[in-house]
């Protein structure tokens, strides 16, 4: 049920966003790509999922140089949570991490995960 939750409110956010969406910057040299691979602790999946999707879609509401946020979770556990990310520059980035909608996401969330954990990952990569 949780999946098919997750799913069905994913799919109303990436319809949102494509008609609510600001305008958005272009992509610059040093734009970034990220994936955020979350286990979130199984008793707090259902409150973490509407945080997630809420700072997803502020972001891409408001913040032009957010250029994707696209959070999926695995078919085989439905704890794993990875969020795809980019932001136009580092600068963007910067100024998302700032945002209160993050702040807000980050202060809410930060206790139902375990960043020390080994399936806790943020990947980074470049354009080419």
């Amino acid at each position: 049920m949780r999946f098919l939750t997750l799913i069905l409110a994913t799919t109303m956010l990436l319809t949102t966003n494509a008609q609510t969406a600001c305008r958005k910057s272009p992509m610059a040299t040093d734009g970034i790509i990220r994936y955020s691979v979350i286990e979130v602790e199984p008793d707090y999946l259902d409150e973490y999922l509407p945080l997630a999707l809420e700072v997803g879609d502020i972001s891409m509401r408001t913040e032009p140089g957010v250029l994707a946020m696209y959070p999926t979770v695995s078919k085989e556990d439905s704890c794993k949570i990875t969020i795809m990310e980019i932001y136009a520059s580092q600068d963007a980035y910067k100024s998302h991490i700032a945002s209160p909608h993050f702040q807000k996401y980050k202060q809410g969330t930060f206790h139902m995960y375990n960043p020390q954990n080994e399936t806790y990952k943020i990947r980074q990569v470049y354009t080419l």
